[in-house]
């Protein structure tokens, strides 16, 4: 495979690219809805400080990795497994950067995930950035906060 090109999208170049991201997001995770996937990422779109690095190869997407910050009552940590304190927890929309998705197609070197990761994160400000996606989670050195949460400092 050639070398991927990575470009950073906003919400509104995201839904624009779509159908290309579905494709994507299909391979990746062929078990999981993609009706399911196109609501949510609609709202998450839509949200303050959205943003979406993707890959390309030929003019074709390969991979995607997007996110938002957490905003100030956000229900993101309610379902952790251990009590890790409320400075832990609080959040203003500038602390915590969610990183919502990873999805990368099969055919796709293992290494673009990593590489995704590093160029969506190197663009945010936010002081550390959490996920709860497993396939994120075995790429970078992240933190265990509980069933299925992580955590990481920024920079990375």
């Amino acid at each position: 495979m050639d070398q991927a090109e990575l470009s950073i999208w906003d919400g509104p170049a995201t839904m624009e690219h779509f159908a290309d991201i579905r494709s994507v997001f299909h391979a990746a995770y062929p078990r999981r809805s993609v009706a399911d996937h196109r609501d949510l990422l609609t709202r998450q779109a839509a949200s303050y400080g959205f943003m979406a690095c993707v890959a390309s190869v030929g003019g074709r997407l390969v991979g995607c990795a997007y996110g938002l910050p957490l905003q100030l009552g956000t229900l993101w940590w309610r379902d952790l497994s251990a009590h890790l304190g409320d400075d832990f927890v609080w959040e203003d929309g500038l602390r915590t950067f969610a990183l919502l998705e990873l999805c990368v197609s099969p055919l796709a070197p293992v290494a673009l995930r990593a590489e995704l990761l590093r160029v969506l994160l190197a663009r945010r400000r936010e002081s550390r950035v959490t996920t709860h996606s497993s396939t994120a989670a075995a790429v970078l050195p992240w933190r265990s906060c509980g069933d299925d949460v992580w955590v990481l400092a920024l920079p990375v």
